[in-house]
């Protein structure tokens, strides 16, 4: 009884491999973004002085401050951290835009799709 079972499994698994998929991908897939979605978090570096709030309030730890370089803050010249985003963690809410007070993250929608490679 057994056998005849897993014969007819191995059956359906090799009928079902050559079969037409039932699923599909939908019409939206081809989008990167719709309507309701926020978009992606883009630096404006020119605007960011490195305060961190943004890596701070990222709930998903996907921002991380790098070096980027010195900057003239008043009379002083200082070593600036800019945010870099882990876009493979990135849960794309849009907290790190909503905290800079500098408006230094956009979440842009009218950028290509990121293809991330591990």
């Amino acid at each position: 009884m057994v056998a005849k079972k897993s014969v007819k499994t191995v059956f359906e698994a090799i009928e079902s491999f050559f079969s037409r998929p039932e699923t599909f991908p939908s019409e939206d897939t081809e989008r990167a973004f719709t309507e309701v979605s926020r978009g992606i978090p883009v630096l404006i570096a020119d605007k960011c002085i490195g305060c961190s709030l943004c890596a701070l309030s990222c709930p998903a730890q996907a921002i991380t401050m790098i070096p980027g370089g010195k900057r003239m803050l008043g009379n002083r010249q200082v070593e600036i951290k800019n945010p870099s985003f882990d876009y493979s963690k990135c849960i794309y809410c849009g907290l790190c835009a909503q905290v800079c007070r500098q408006n230094a993250i956009e979440m842009r929608k009218n950028v290509d799709p990121i293809i991330i490679i591990k």
